[in-house]
């Protein structure tokens, strides 16, 4: 869709919305989630730090890693899903 096209179909939607009280306060919300700048992360660095190491010696084949099969055939066995 071209922008001018898609610019008169917001236009039009958002008329529709506007008149739902409702959904104006979505509207609202949603407006005001993209205005806000991102939070920090509840997880921590060092989570971050070790899941890159981590990933860094599998790269470099350092420490091995089972298929996801492998894994849920014994799911299914210990758990039986």
């Amino acid at each position: 869709m071209k922008t001018k096209d898609l610019r008169y179909k917001l236009i039009e939607d958002f008329g529709k919305i506007i008149q739902d009280d409702t959904k104006l306060e979505v509207l609202d919300f949603f407006f005001e989630a993209l205005a806000n700048e991102e939070s920090d992360s509840i997880v921590p660095d060092a989570h971050y730090n070790l899941i890159a190491e981590e990933r860094e010696k599998y790269v470099l084949g350092s420490i091995s890693s089972d298929s996801w099969e492998d894994v849920e055939k014994r799911l299914k066995l210990k758990y039986g899903f």
